[in-house]
């Protein structure tokens, strides 16, 4: 349990037209215009920050003020437990926002798990407290934010949604067929699925080691349930 939050430090803000820019080029401002944007920004005390490869961006506990809309690379949602490998609860990459669901419910004040930078990233950084605010407002341009949060929300909900479904599974197997059968009916049933994570990565995602994901894998394949190459896997179930 969370005793206190902490604080993390901001960047500088960049310059106006930049950020506007990239803010534009992301799902959480679509639809918007540029002077719209930059009011918003503006209202939003919206700033730039930069991650390297590895870095933490929030750890648990982390007061929980800000969100980030994600304009570049991926980070990694970890959720503490109470063994010692920490489970990776989903990738967001570029278009998505990192605590937007904080927005809407205000009363969880701190980070309730821990993101790293998963590659070189860029982010928009935004006062949650503002945002309540600004989209108390009825201005025309807030009622289109509003709709572009509510379709990510929605894309996160069926992530988290999914995330559930895989760990209901009791056996790694079970996990695995679970998740692949998932992304095969996102696809279409076409019985050919792309894993969005390495091995390592995917371990991490059915809370399990490597070594016994590809136990898990191999009996499957014996089995005649999969064959895979790099990250591309046939379904046979």
């Amino acid at each position: 349990m969370v005793k206190a939050c902490r604080t993390a430090g901001e960047n500088a803000i960049i310059p106006s037209m930049q950020l506007v820019k990239q803010a534009m080029e992301t799902e959480f401002f679509r639809g918007i215009s540029a002077e719209e944007v930059e009011n918003l920004l503006y209202r939003l005390n919206g700033v730039r920050k930069s991650f390297k490869k590895g870095e933490t961006i929030v750890h648990a506990g982390f007061k929980a003020d800000r969100m980030m809309v994600i304009v570049s690379g991926k980070l990694r949602v970890y959720e503490e437990t109470s063994e010692a490998r920490p489970v990776l609860v989903r990738e967001i990459g570029a278009g998505e926002v990192l605590g937007l669901w904080i927005l809407h419910v205000p009363s969880i004040s701190c980070w309730p798990g821990t993101v790293i930078a998963a590659e070189a990233c860029t982010l928009i950084s935004l006062d949650i407290a503002a945002a309540r605010r600004v989209l108390a407002a009825p201005d025309a341009h807030v009622a289109q934010l509003a709709v572009n949060i509510s379709q990510i929300l929605a894309h996160e909900l069926f992530s988290f949604w999914r995330k559930l479904m895989v760990m209901d599974g009791g056996t790694i197997e079970s996990r695995v067929e679970i998740y692949l059968s998932e992304l095969d009916n996102e696809a279409g049933h076409v019985g050919q699925v792309t894993v969005p994570f390495d091995r390592e990565r995917m371990a991490e995602y059915f809370g399990v080691s490597r070594p016994a994901l590809s136990r898990a894998l191999g009996h499957m394949r014996d089995r005649g349930l999969i064959t895979w190459h790099k990250n591309v896997f046939q379904i046979k179930f």
